[in-house]
């Protein structure tokens, strides 16, 4: 086990080095170009930024809980809280060492199962969280772009390439939730009988009784979520929009310690914005979208930026909001992941 330490630690470095980096070259090319270094004076801080950060502090434990309370609710508090808080910190770990387009949610069934939960069940419940995210992205973009309008897009992307990725983007989440609930509640038979399909190419022979057994738990406890009570599917949506709403609530909390009191900011635009950058977020290739996501908030919020007097709030507000965002969960799953890793192996 020591010697898989230093490479699990470096590719946990990688992507707090390379948002680190990015983050530099910005900070110093943004001196250069306005005066030196000489220029730079007086603190990033403005007034009011210890409720600024009480409220990111609030916000972060608000997202986190509602991970929990999904797993909770979704799981018919069949998984404990300590399980449902460890299952979120594996999960996001795995998001944040690996590119946006993957994510963790491969890791989080992994997680489950080996807590204890059957294949069947761990991936029913994982693509029913998925469903959950994916209807309130289809649902809020629409929204958002109605009462918003191109308001919601900087101008280097109001274009019809960056509307066409955005709808692309859109129309093929859409698909996926679709598919999803075809598949895990419409007609969980007809999944059934795909995996049995699949299952009998000659080439998976000797996993073949596994994928049987798999897609006949997949298909009992695709019957269980449907049948658990309304008030737990209620809970789980609720969850949802709490953790969503949190996510990017997180960035004006952040600029309003470092860059223009909230009364100067437009927090439904800034949501808004978000929610078109993360698409280009999904795709990224590097590490928890490392690199991409601090050049994609120069981009997406420079107007905000303009407000301040002050040449490091750019960089200050990326490096805060990453920490919050996205290192955090670097540092827990350091932390936590081990010691998850021995318990679970023995079993208790």
């Amino acid at each position: 086990m020591t010697g898989d330490r230093p490479p699990k630690l470096l590719r946990a470095a990688l992507p707090l080095a390379i948002g680190l980096s990015v983050v530099g070259v910005l900070l110093i090319r943004t001196v250069r170009e306005n005066g030196g270094w000489h220029v730079v004076h007086g603190s990033v801080t403005i007034d009011g930024w210890p409720w600024a950060m009480a409220a990111l502090i609030g916000l972060v434990l608000a997202r986190d809980l509602g991970y929990v309370l999904r797993l909770r609710f979704l799981s018919h508090h069949s998984l404990t809280w300590r399980q449902a808080i460890e299952t979120t910190v594996l999960w996001e770990f795995a998001s944040a060492i690996t590119p946006g387009i993957v994510g963790g949610g491969a890791v989080a069934i992994w997680g489950l199962h080996r807590q204890g939960m059957s294949a069947g069940r761990s991936t029913a419940l994982v693509f029913s969280t998925a469903l959950l995210d994916e209807l309130l992205y289809v649902l809020a973009v629409p929204l958002l772009l109605f009462l918003l309008g191109p308001a919601a897009a900087p101008e280097d992307l109001d274009n019809l390439l960056g509307w066409g990725v955005l709808w692309t983007s859109w129309g093929l989440l859409l698909l996926l939730s679709g598919l999803i609930a075809f598949g895990l509640f419409i007609s969980p038979l007809t999944t059934r009988h795909v995996v049995f399909w699949v299952s009998r190419r000659r080439w998976l022979a000797r996993w073949r009784d596994s994928m049987v057994g798999f897609a006949n738990d997949l298909q009992q406890s695709s019957t269980e979520l449907k049948s658990l009570p309304s008030s737990m599917w209620w809970g789980a949506s609720a969850a949802t929009l709490m953790s969503w709403v949190a996510r990017f609530l997180t960035l004006v909390a952040v600029m309003a310690m470092v860059v223009a009191p909230l009364s100067e900011l437009d927090p439904l635009a800034m949501v808004a914005r978000q929610m078109i950058m993360w698409v280009y977020l999904l795709i990224s290739p590097t590490p928890g979208s490392s690199g991409v996501a601090e050049w994609l908030l120069g981009v997406f919020f420079s107007p905000w930026f303009s407000l301040s007097s002050s040449l490091i709030a750019p960089a200050v507000t990326m490096v805060i909001w990453r920490m919050a965002t996205h290192f955090i969960y670097l540092l827990l799953g350091v932390l936590i992941i081990p010691g998850w890793m021995r318990r679970t192996r023995r079993g208790s």
